[in-house]
This record gives C-alpha cells, structure tokens and sequence, in this order.
C-alpha cells in the first residue's frame, strides 16, 4: 500500500468494481453492503490516507446498475455513517435523494460528478455550464469528466475552468478529458487528479498517469521548476541526508536536487548566495549552524523553532507582493515527539518522567519534545553541572526541569524516567567508570519496567547507551537508534519542502543501505 500510494493524497475506493468473488459482473454490480464494510475497513487499517468512496454506474462508465438507486444510496449513507471522507455522488441520481444525503453528510465532503464516455461532450457548449450549475449545487466539490478526440478539447478545457473559476465563491473544479488526447488535461488539473500506478494491473480510466509521469511531464512543460536543496554544516561529507532526500526525490519524479555545501559559517558569500539564488528550494542545517542561520531569515520562524532557539530547515516562502521570504523550522523535536510516542508501551500520567542527557544545542529540541509529549518532570544530566542548570533556567518553569548530578539515582519521591534521549555524541559517553565522557551506570534503567530510549548520535549504529539498555534493561524497554531520529526528521524536512508525503519506505531502505556501506 505504501507503494501504490506514493505521492498522493487520497486513495478511490470502487465500489462497483468489488465482488466477493473476485468477478466483477459487468451486466450490472451490486456488491453486499456486509462485504463492502470489510473492505473499507480492511483499507482503513493499511493507510492513514482521506478514502474516496465512489458508486459508478454503468452509463458513468462504471459497472453499478444504473436503475439501483435505492441501493447506491444505502452504500453511500454508509459511507458517511463510516466517516469516509468524501463520497462521490453522480449528479444523473435523483436530486431530493442527493440534497437528503448532503443534509446528514457531517463531515464529509461531496463530490459531484458527472461523466461522458461519448464523446459528444464539448466543453464549449451549453450542457457543461448546466452540469457544473447542478454540481456545484448539489455538492462540495465539482467533477466534471469528458473525453477528447484531439489535443485542442484541452484547452476549451481550459477555458472553461478559468472561466469557472473566476468567482470567489466557485467551488474547487476536477475537470479532465479522458483517452490519450485527454493527458494533458490530468496534467494540468489542480484538483484531486487521478492517478494510477505502475504496479495496479489495469487503469481506471484511459489516459489515465501515475503520479510520477505527472511530476515529470510538469516540469518538461515549465510548471515544475527543478529547485536546488542544501545542507549547511560541518563536518557533512559522509551525511546520509543527500541520500534521503534524492530518493524521494526521485521516487515521486520531482525534478529536484539536494547537495552538500560544508560550512562552518552561514554569513558566507557562499551561502548568502544559495540562499538567493531564483532555484533556491530548501536548505537542511546541521551543526555548527543551527542558531547562526536565525539572523538570514527575513520570514521569521516557527514557534516553536523560537523556543528551542535552533532551526534545522530553511523553506522560502512566497510573500502577498510576490517576493521570496527565507523561512526557519525545527523538525528534529518532532522526530524525538513521534518516535518516543509511537514505541512507548505505557500510558504517560502525571508522574511518568523523563530524562536528556546533555546540555547542547540538541538537548534543547528534546526537552521541548518531551514536554510537548506530556511529561510533567523533566531531569536533565551533563557532566558540566553549571551548563545543565544553565539550560534549565532557559526554560519556563512549566517544563518541571530538575537538574541532576549523578544518573546513578534520580529522587525517590518521583518515578524513574521512562523516556531517555541521549544528545551526546557516542564518544563522548562510556560504560566505564573512570574513563572520558559521561559515565552511563548499569542501573540507568534498573528502576523504570518499561520506557524508550533515543540516542541522537546516528554513528556508530550501536552506541553505548543503546548497548547499555540492551544488555540492562527489561525487553519491555524500546530502543530507537540516531539513524531513525534522521529518517524522521528528514521526512518532515521533505514534506515542508515539497508538500507531498515522503515515500518511508523507499527512503529508509536506501539510507540504512547506504548507512551500512
């Protein structure tokens, strides 16, 4: 599902085409409500993704009995009592029965459709101002789907979507041309455009491209510019980061490149340079730059980037009078946020406590992700007291930060920590007393049943404080390794960029091959 789903954002399911059979009856498909709700919810457990619940009737160019409609709307009230997200309802059904459904719709969003598979649809006459009166009547989105014969039924198209387009209170407009001709008008539509995938056996529709083709046939017409990213920072020559983001990159066939420029300082000519260039799409910053990048970002920064007082993505931004503003946010505390959250295997209350080992410019983006998670105390430990307490007093006192001097006991009055992030490189930590770095005692995780612990540091892959919660800690204890803190950081870094999701699963394979190389 992953793969099938790269790219987009919302998945069709067809209703007329299931049969529990497997056999789709072409003469007139009536799927069983009960089968129906099996499959819905086998598709809600695989993807996260808005479902598009659609009802095709065989004059539509599906395989539902056009005289069923009592039927189609038992399936799409249904839907809206299963919290589809948008439904698709053909504008040929009967209108009190589509004002009925709209009226218990709650949430959910209506997509009122209308298909002609002859031919004889133009785009240009009176039949396409009437149908989109009626669809944007009847519902919250308008489709409206023809079929071309030559590439010039695009641009009357066109035409028309502009002109439809032109009042503020228009809806938004899906309109397509099927068949070949008809490419570049899913090429170009800025609706909800479906889209296939390579790996389906067959195409809804003809004419109809994957999300890739799509990208790609974008950019070689001039509407997808190739925009250049960056990564700021020293030392960076072995980073995974060009890996992550190239791949995605490539998987979505997005035009773009993302580079290294190793630097120390960001009030560069060299980065000044990047940073206004006209193909300038992004920059990811790493140490040393996280704080100095602050100064060269005319936009502002996110809240909570303001905060942590670190930015690690830099988006420009279109502003109201067209000029380009340079952006800051911090993805690296939300990575710490989702990863601690997802592998937790207890509920955090009021008294689950957590643990940052540092006081660096790293340690502040955990404290905030562990607060913004919901624990309620907070210690934090670095072999430097006076920096500890340094960094605690930065802080608003509603963080509930406790500086410890040893982590070889914590308050017997409070819980152990549950949640550990480590923000100090691998070498500066050991599992031997008496040696250099932050001495990790064996009892660290002697008092908590259960946690999970993040190590910052991605090299080596087994750092001494996840080798010390391996061999020490219960299996109930999580362990999330510095290369997942970077996939998912990077994830997020992608999405800002690009606003589409990041392809996980082919990203995080070539990473960890290349992590491991």
């Amino acid at each position: 599902m992953d793969d099938l789903t790269t790219g987009v954002d919302a998945i069709e399911l067809r209703i007329d085409l299931l049969s529990p059979s497997g056999a789709v009856n072409t003469a007139g498909n009536i799927p069983p409500l009960s089968y129906v709700a099996t499959q819905l919810a086998a598709l809600r457990q695989s993807t996260t993704l808005p479902i598009v619940f659609t009802v095709r009737t065989k004059s539509q160019g599906g395989a539902f009995p056009d005289s069923a409609e009592a039927e189609a709307f038992e399936l799409m009230k249904f839907a809206l009592r299963s919290g589809v997200e948008y439904v698709d309802v053909e504008i040929t059904w009967s209108e009190k029965q589509i004002e009925a459904l709209s009226k218990v719709k709650g949430f959910s969003k209506i997509i009122a459709s209308w298909h002609d598979w002859t031919g004889g649809f133009k785009w240009t006459g009176v039949t396409v101002t009437e149908h989109h009166a009626t669809a944007s009547r009847l519902g919250d989105i308008v489709k409206l789907v023809g079929k071309a014969s030559k590439v010039t039924d695009n641009f009357e198209l066109f035409s028309f979507v502009e002109s439809a387009s032109s009042s503020p209170s228009s809806k938004p407009i899906i309109a397509i041309n099927m068949g070949a001709e008809g490419q570049l008008s899913r090429i170009l539509n800025s609706t909800f455009s479906p889209v296939s995938h390579p790996l389906l056996p067959t195409k809804a529709a003809p004419g109809q491209l994957s999300f890739a083709q799509i990208q790609t046939a974008l950019n070689l017409i001039g509407q997808l510019p190739t925009k250049q990213f960056y990564l700021f920072g020293s030392p960076i020559q072995h980073s995974p980061s060009p890996t992550l983001h190239n791949t995605g990159f490539q998987t979505l066939g997005l035009p773009h490149r993302f580079n290294l420029l190793e630097t120390a300082e960001v009030n560069s000519d060299g980065v000044k340079a990047v940073l206004s260039a006209p193909d300038f799409g992004g920059a990811a910053v790493t140490i040393p730059c996280k704080l100095d990048v602050i100064q060269l970002l005319d936009g502002g920064v996110s809240n909570d980037a303001s905060v942590i007082g670190a930015v690690n993505t830099v988006i420009p931004q279109t502003k109201p009078d067209g000029s380009v503003g340079l952006y800051g946010d911090n993805t690296d505390w939300q990575a710490v946020r989702a990863l601690a959250a997802q592998r937790l295997k207890h509920s955090i209350t009021k008294s689950t406590t957590g643990l940052v080992i540092g006081a660096g410019g790293t340690s502040r983006a955990a404290i905030y992700a562990l607060h913004n998670l919901g624990l309620s105390t907070i210690f934090i430990f670095n072999r430097t007291l006076e920096s500890a307490k340094k960094l605690a007093s930065s802080f608003p006192e509603a963080y509930g930060l406790r500086v410890v001097d040893s982590l070889d006991s914590f308050p017997s009055d409070l819980e152990a920590p549950s949640v550990i992030v480590g923000t100090v490189p691998a070498n500066g930590t050991s599992l031997q007393q008496g040696e250099a770095g932050v001495y990790l005692p064996p009892t660290l995780f002697a008092r908590a049943p259960s946690g999970v612990v993040i190590d910052m540091a991605y090299k080596p892959a087994e750092t001494p404080l996840l080798t010390l919660a391996k061999t020490s800690a219960s299996e109930s204890w999580a362990r999330v390794a510095g290369v997942e803190i970077l996939l998912e950081q990077g994830y997020r870094q992608f999405e800002l960029w690009t606003g589409r999701r990041a392809p996980r699963k082919v990203i995080s394979e070539a990473v960890m091959k290349f992590y491991h190389s």
